[in-house]
């Protein structure tokens, strides 16, 4: 990026349950790297592997992909009528109000919804079980506490594989099990946790 070096040396490997929080300065580099990820933006060296049966699901800091013309159904769950969460079968209709939209705020078109609604539509269609690795850029922005939480608890519910860029430390207290800390200077230093990561 503008000729400097983001991230040098850095091997890193995912497996199911892993959660790693992302942290560093502004221009560091967070960002790029979840880029590449999930094949936007290509590596000036090195390679990027992502497994046969994995399934990513990224959510970026615009929360882009939603349609205004779609409602919060179709937005959310497509055309599915029940979802299979682990062990559990919802409709689509309970599932939805887990995210705090009732029947009627269900059928609004996505162009009709707050800031904060949108990213709650992004979080369920994220989370309906298509996908065993979320990527999610800044999910906390501009949310308000409900969503915030709903977040949170569906972030802990996630059975795959979890990679957050996040300046919120009480979310990385709660959902990492890893965090990696960037530079900005191409180097990258690994803790098992926020308080280790906090300490150093």
């Amino acid at each position: 990026r503008d000729g400097r070096t983001l991230e040098a040396g850095l091997d890193l490997a995912l497996r199911a349950g892993d959660r790693i929080g992302i942290v560093g300065p502004n221009g560091s580099g967070k960002t790029s790297l979840l880029l590449a990820l999930v094949g936007q933006l290509a590596c000036a060296r090195g390679e990027i592997v992502t497994g046969a049966n994995t399934r990513i699901g990224y959510l970026d800091q615009a929360r882009s992909g939603l349609a205004d013309g779609d409602t919060v159904l179709e937005a959310a769950v497509g055309d599915a009528t029940e979802l299979v969460l682990g062990e559990e079968r919802l409709s689509v209709g309970s599932y939805l109000e887990r995210f705090l939209f009732d029947r009627p705020k269900q059928r609004l078109k996505v162009g009709e919804l707050s800031g904060g609604e949108r990213a709650r539509v992004c979080l369920a269609r994220l989370l309906s079980g298509r996908c065993n690795l979320l990527i999610l850029d800044e999910p906390t922005n501009d949310l308000d506490i409900p969503t915030l939480e709903v977040l949170e608890e569906s972030l802990l519910e996630f059975p795959g594989a979890l990679v957050l860029v996040t300046h919120d430390r009480f979310l990385l207290d709660r959902v990492s099990t890893e965090i990696l800390a960037l530079d900005g200077r191409g180097g990258a230093a690994r803790f098992a946790d926020v308080a280790q990561w906090q300490s150093a």
